[in-house]
């Protein structure tokens, strides 16, 4: 089995996606990785957040 066919639970999705799909999160202290769905609305409701704060 190759490792783009492995599955990894997404703790914040709450489901299992392809190991190949996940990225890191930028900006923690800890390593913390979401699939490819999960990061992109994170990372749409951080830049919200920014525009919100100024």
């Amino acid at each position: 089995m190759s490792s783009s066919d492995q599955l990894k639970y997404c703790f914040h999705g709450q489901h299992s996606r392809p190991l190949a799909e996940f990225k890191t999160l930028p900006g923690t202290k800890q390593k913390r990785q979401v699939c490819a769905l999960c990061y992109q609305k994170i990372m749409t409701d951080r830049k919200k957040h920014r525009v919100l704060a100024k």
